[in-house]
């Protein structure tokens, strides 16, 4: 004997026969209840386009450049009057991820689809529609390399005559951590210009870097130790066809003698110094002598110039020719 035939089985379908023939009335009215709720709800459903703020999440070590494009995009959405009324943009995000980005190399691309959309009231309210469907997003990645130190001195700022020497920075490299395309066209740091004014001595400070040029780039340290020297401005001058004086000793403790400049009277001088004492200095403040005092016999001599320049300031000077001929005579008695 089947199941089907056993008593139990038919006392069990007759059963399920009679609830539904007892309850077809309630069924009918449910489904038709359905049906008007279904119907009215059409009626007063409305839809309503918003524009929506794309958010994105970037990963460890990466950096936008610039924003999401398009930075909105605009959100269809269909639903109650009563839900849709009062909705705007900000009240729904796109938050996106760039570890699900579509790349072609810097560029992560999405390609929007509903569920994207966070609606703050899911059960009633339905996005048809995003355009454009597509954003995307340039992405950089930050590195850090090694960079020179740069001091910035302006010498014009210093007192007339004085001049930069030699300039020590230490230490002479920092670590730089930049986006890669910055990185990259970073030849060396540049430190906050060093003020010269009144400055007439060597001397070192510690100095920061100009972090206003440097946007979006962080280094290992704050500041750089920075020696400067600092000299006096020297320049070379010539002076040409300087007369030559002959300095005479008192007659009281020589003979007297008369002196004859055989060569050329008159020398060219290369004088060098403070560059403001050299601007100055005139032929009239320069005196080249011969001194004769230590001979006391007549004859031809060759004698040594020398030079007497009553200005602070010189540091070296050239007599050209270096000697003059003279010829010294007794001066006869009458």
């Amino acid at each position: 004997m089947s199941p089907s035939d056993s008593p139990n089985y038919k006392n069990f379908k007759e059963k399920i026969t009679s609830f539904f023939m007892k309850n077809l009335l309630k069924f009918a009215a449910l489904i038709l209840t359905f049906l008007i709720w279904g119907a009215i709800r059409n009626q007063f459903q409305i839809s309503k386009a918003v524009n929506v703020r794309v958010s994105v999440q970037t990963q460890k070590g990466e950096i936008p450049l610039g924003t999401a494009t398009p930075e909105k995009v605009t959100v269809f959405l269909q639903g109650s009057k009563s839900m849709l009324e009062d909705l705007s943009g900000s009240d729904l995000k796109i938050a996106l991820n760039t570890d699900q980005a579509e790349r072609k190399e810097k560029i992560c691309i999405w390609h929007l689809r509903s569920s994207d959309v966070q609606v703050p009231i899911p059960l009633g309210i339905r996005v048809k529609g995003i355009e454009p469907d597509r954003v995307a997003m340039t992405l950089d990645r930050t590195e850090a390399k090694k960079l020179k130190v740069e001091a910035v001195l302006d010498e014009t700022r210093l007192p007339r005559g004085y001049k930069i020497g030699k300039v020590t920075v230490e230490p002479e490299e920092v670590v730089v951590t930049a986006p890669a395309s910055k990185l990259e066209k970073l030849k060396t740091i540049r430190t906050l210009p060093i003020p010269l004014e009144n400055i007439t001595h060597s001397f070192d400070c510690d100095q920061s870097f100009d972090t206003e040029s440097y946007s979006n780039i962080d280094f290992d340290r704050k500041n750089v130790l920075v020696q400067v020297e600092i000299l006096r401005a020297l320049k070379t001058r010539t002076f040409n066809t300087l007369p030559v004086r002959i300095l005479i000793p008192p007659a009281s403790k020589h003979q007297t003698m008369a002196c004859e400049i055989v060569s050329s009277p008159t020398v060219d001088l290369e004088v060098s110094g403070a560059e403001d004492v050299i601007n100055a200095l005139r032929k009239e403040d320069i005196f080249v002598f011969a001194n004769i005092s230590d001979f006391q016999n007549p004859g031809l001599y060759w004698i040594d110039l020398r030079c007497a320049i009553d200005k602070n300031g010189i540091t070296s000077f050239l007599i050209n020719p270096q000697k003059i001929s003279v010829k010294l005579e007794r001066i006869s008695k009458r």
